[in-house]
């Protein structure tokens, strides 16, 4: 298992090979991966684990390095560090999904919603937040990469939408943080009050991660959750309603016992 340490005032990672699994049960056996960092030696840790694992991984120091090996190779999933000394890492994301929709994992040493709103309004797919555990991060690029098939480096902004590819998107529901707007597959808008919003930007940021409520009670409420308050609680029985496809039942907004709330995704219409 991947352990996280402190090494020298910085956040480092420490790189063993996963021992039950490998990248064929997986089924992305060497999948091609750009990793973005700044950091020579958490690049190199990544690295080392994840090639480990049946990765094979492209590094970039830098946005014009990263730009560049993006131009020049097809990859199936970015792993992109948000700062990167003088540059960003949303500018690269912007630059990228001019042309491409290639699965994008953000990695970040701040863990405010903002930037998770801002990552996914321009593209980013998940997000993990520094220091990294390696088996966690694993876990999201396979799982991102089964979800998109594994064909991010072909996958072009530009190619024309067949009509299956047509009728799946308009069979999905649409969130937008920016716009604080929520959308069924139909098209009609959802109305939604500024705290389940707020938890929705906090649920999606995070899908697939379990949230503790006092977790969700910092980052939406800005206060310290307590045993006696229900409000969190209430919001979410709320967005039940509006995006179960059976509220009695909750599949899209799990409960966790003993620890919070997980978000699922949402509903499937197939």
């Amino acid at each position: 298992m991947a352990a996280v340490v402190q090494c020298g005032g910085r956040e480092k990672m420490t790189v063993t090979a996963e021992q039950n699994g490998s990248a064929n049960s997986a089924g992305v056996h060497a999948a091609s991966l750009l990793l973005v960092d700044d950091d020579p030696e958490i690049r190199e840790e990544m690295k080392s684990y994840l090639s480990a694992n049946g990765m094979a991984v492209t590094e970039a120091a830098d946005a014009q390095s990263a730009l560049q090996a993006f131009a020049e190779n097809k990859f199936d999933l970015v792993v992109l560090d948000l700062l990167l000394g003088s540059d960003n890492g949303f500018d690269v994301l912007r630059e990228i999904r001019q042309t491409h929709m290639t699965p994008c994992i953000m990695v970040t040493g701040q863990g405010e919603a903002t930037d998770k709103v801002v990552g996914l309004e321009l593209g980013a797919d998940d997000y993990v937040v520094k220091p990294v555990n390696l088996r966690e991060l694993l876990a999201r690029i396979r799982a991102l990469l089964r979800r998109s098939g594994n064909s991010g480096g072909s996958s072009s902004r530009k190619h024309a939408a067949g009509p299956d590819d047509q009728g799946e998107a308009a069979s999905r529901w649409k969130f937008d943080p920016h716009r604080r707007r929520l959308s069924t597959p139909d098209g009609s808008l959802v109305p939604l009050t500024t705290a389940e919003c707020d938890l929705l930007i906090e649920l999606v940021a995070h899908e697939g991660n379990p949230q503790t409520r006092e977790d969700l009670c910092r980052r939406v409420f800005n206060r310290q959750w307590q045993p006696y308050d229900r409000s969190l609680d209430s919001i979410v029985v709320k967005l039940r309603r509006k995006l179960e496809p059976n509220p009695d039942h909750p599949m899209v907004i799990k409960t966790i016992r003993g620890k919070g709330y997980l978000f699922t995704g949402f509903p499937s219409t197939e």
